[in-house]
């Protein structure tokens, strides 16, 4: 039974009876395919005789289809795509290459299977296309496949796991492109991350907490780090939130955009237009210290970890004059846990984010579901977590919503043996203390009892005795 080839399965779906394809790499199993699917398969071994150049060679030939491979690396195939788009402009090129940034390369290389090849990726690819001004009219990744490797099952699983989560793309094994001239390159990528610059990204869409977004622009007006970018992002034009940002613009000397997103995207959209090294989250409910961002960054300079959190607090606020009749601390105890992160979604508004040390981990991506981002980030990258007095507060009004939204992503977690063994011994802290507390409450009951009825106390006393010793 002949197996199936990626490559060729995406040129038969793509072509058409009629269709005048050119295979410029010699693949009889295709060729066999196309003309039974009632193509015309050109030769270029025929024109390859001539003296003339290839840009001429490809005009007789004037292909429909032409059929190349990118797996003889990105500069190989940006050459050989320059001289075909040229040649014949109203042909579609259909491309396929082996990710060479997929789970199952890399770990055929760590693991000695085969050797390291320098080949074509996905971010590669999109940059040739890119500066050949070549249109993307379709794509298809295909899944890496489970293999019996030198690694354990377990261990091959979780490794793969991990690089998901860092880059989607390694989940793709072959990357396949169906192309077209466009005439005009694409625009430039995005501009380079401006160093040192805070960027805070700020929501103000839902309808409960959108009075409270004067005091939030207050918050960031007054802090003490600089420079600082507010990009806030409503549901729709809003002049009213333009004209706040303006006025408070004047005492904080922050620069600003507006952005227009619904609330599941809200946050992505943010980042994308967010121009700054750190970026922050924060909601208009929110309201930041002055020295809140500036300790944060900070912490980050001095260290190397790609984030940071500090503590928060979640604040009720009722009535219209905003009576708040407590304030309650998150997380409660000394050191931060995973489990913190899921349980209290509000110290996303708590953290920022040092972008030039994430690699190829998409921030942006991530933050499409706002309520995981601080777990996804910590499954990778272990923060800072800064457990003095809390410096950020989340405010809400009514009935305080009890536990996360839902049950934790399955995530794996890239963690050092040290970070175990302190969770660990913390725990076993933690459960001696309580059992210690219980012991304490016993013996307090026990007191107590004696004393209010001796008499009823003696006796069970006694009782408890003879059952023991029967």
């Amino acid at each position: 039974m002949e197996s199936e080839v990626p490559l060729h399965t995406w040129v038969l779906e793509q072509v058409g009876a009629g269709a005048r394809v050119l295979l410029l790499a010699r693949d009889e199993v295709l060729a066999e395919r196309l003309v039974s699917a009632g193509c015309t398969v050109l030769d270029m071994a025929g024109a390859s005789e001539s003296d003339s150049p290839l840009t001429e060679m490809l005009g007789w030939l004037a292909p429909s289809h032409v059929v190349l491979s990118g797996d003889g690396g990105p500069s190989a195939l940006e050459e050989t795509l320059r001289a075909v788009a040229q040649a014949v402009p109203s042909a579609t090129l259909l491309v396929g290459a082996r990710n060479a940034a997929s789970s199952t390369a890399l770990l055929e290389t760590l693991s000695g299977q085969a050797p390291a090849v320098l080949g074509a990726t996905e971010e590669s690819l999109s940059r040739c296309f890119s500066s050949l001004g070549l249109k993307v009219l379709a794509r298809r990744a295909v899944p890496c496949q489970p293999r019996t490797t030198a690694l354990a099952a377990g261990t091959e699983a979780a490794l793969r796991g991990l690089l998901a989560q860092l880059s989607p793309t390694t989940e793709a094994e072959v990357l396949l492109y169906a192309l077209a001239p466009s005439g005009v390159p694409e625009e430039s990528p995005a501009p380079a991350l401006v160093p040192e610059l805070l960027s805070v990204v700020l929501w103000a869409g839902e309808a409960q907490a959108r009075p409270l977004l004067d005091e939030a622009l207050f918050s960031l007006a007054c802090q003490e780090q600089h420079p600082l970018e507010v990009v806030l992002v409503t549901p729709s034009k809003d002049e009213a939130a333009r004209e706040l940002l303006e006025r408070y613009q004047a005492i904080g000397g922050y620069t600003f955009q507006l952005v227009e997103a619904e609330a599941p995207v809200a946050f992505a959209e943010g980042t994308c237009h967010a121009r700054g090294q750190y970026v922050a989250f924060l909601d208009a409910a929110c309201v930041v210290y002055p020295d809140h961002y500036v300790k944060l960054v900070q912490a980050l300079r001095d260290g190397s970890a790609a984030w940071a959190v500090s503590r928060a607090r979640r604040t009720p606020v009722q009535g219209s004059e905003r009576f708040v009749s407590h304030k309650r601390p998150l997380p409660l105890g000394e050191h931060l846990e995973p489990t913190h992160l899921h349980q209290e979604p509000s110290l996303l508004f708590a953290l920022v984010v040092d972008r030039s040390r994430l690699g190829p981990f998409r921030l942006e991506r991530a933050a499409e579901r706002a309520a995981e981002l601080t777990l996804r980030l910590t499954a990778l990258f272990e923060p800072t977590f800064l457990g003095s007095i809390a410096s950020c507060e989340q405010r809400f009004t009514g009935t305080e919503k009890e536990g996360p939204a839902g049950p934790p992503p399955e995530l794996r977690m890239l963690t050092s043996l040290g970070a175990v063994e302190d969770r660990v011994e913390r725990a076993r802290a933690d459960g001696a203390s309580a059992k210690g507390m219980r012991h304490r409450v016993i013996d307090e009951l026990n007191n107590r009892f004696r004393e209010g009825a001796p008499r009823l106390h003696g006796a069970l006393k006694s009782l408890a005795g003879r059952l023991v010793r029967s």
